[in-house]
């Protein structure tokens, strides 16, 4: 039975679908089998981030009834599964997301977590993806208006009968801290449950179409999103020590010293 969680923001820009990849791919580095889904049907951006903007079939294809969903599901080289939805103008326009929390179901089996990346707002496909979850994980950034749509969200997701099991602060940095972390959980009366620093190579990830986690490993965003995963799963995570070693050990290592 595979556990779905849905990933939500108030607003856009915040690294919602980062997000969802590289969560999927840091339960992924904790072997588990992980399913993310492009729930985000205007503006999809899962295939995009991932190197595959087109595929043969995809979750649009599903929701007009054209597929069946085990049909839009590809296999990552990272190890996770995704379900890239369309990227043409044709498919915004016979975008049908209330299709979509029966579609997902059809996954139950397949996976042991379905990732769900909804579009941002509170608008119809915001809610299918609360329709498709059971679970929701809220990201924002550290910023006022961020946090007040973020609350925005939690309060409808609980209106809808659906757990918000936490917040997840993207892009921190002691300069950009406009609230404090005790402040945020405070307005918004959930837990922050993953910190994620500004970190380049989040950016770099993004060039070589890959999440974080795989790509840089040992950088400050991927241990951010292991420590995230490890949460999520009741486990304690310690990251790896990195050695750095001086030019005079490279040295003695050249002369076999």
């Amino acid at each position: 039975m595979a556990k779905y969680i849905g990933i939500l923001s108030g607003k856009g820009g915040v690294g919602k679908s980062t997000t969802a990849i590289n969560l999927a791919s840091a339960l992924n580095y904790f072997d588990k089998d992980v399913t993310v889904v492009d729930g985000n049907l205007s503006t999809p951006n899962i295939g995009l981030y991932l190197g595959v903007p087109i595929v043969p079939i995809n979750l649009h294809h599903v929701l007009r009834g054209e597929h069946h969903i085990f049909d839009s599901v590809y296999l990552h080289p990272a190890g996770m599964k995704i379900v890239p939805a369309g990227i043409s103008i044709h498919d915004l326009k016979t975008c049908v997301p209330e299709n979509m929390p029966p579609a997902l179901a059809k996954l139950n089996n397949t996976s042991d977590f379905i990732i769900v990346d909804g579009a941002a707002g509170l608008g119809k496909e915001a809610f299918a993806t609360i329709g498709s979850s059971e679970e929701i994980i809220v990201v924002t950034n550290p910023e006022l208006p961020a946090i007040t749509d973020a609350a925005k969200t939690v309060k409808i997701c609980e209106e809808l009968g659906k757990p918000v099991i936490g917040i997840v602060l993207t892009r921190t940095s002691p300069k950009n801290l406009d609230v404090s972390v005790n402040n945020i959980e405070t307005i918004i009366e959930k837990p922050v449950i993953g910190i994620i620093p500004e970190d380049k190579a989040v950016r770099h990830s993004l060039v070589r179409k890959d999440a974080v986690v795989y790509t840089y490993p040992n950088s400050k965003a991927a241990i951010g999103y292991k420590r995230l995963a490890a949460n999520i799963l009741g486990q304690h995570y310690e990251p790896e020590v990195i050695r750095k070693e001086g030019w005079l050990f490279n040295v003695l290592k050249k002369l076999g010293i």
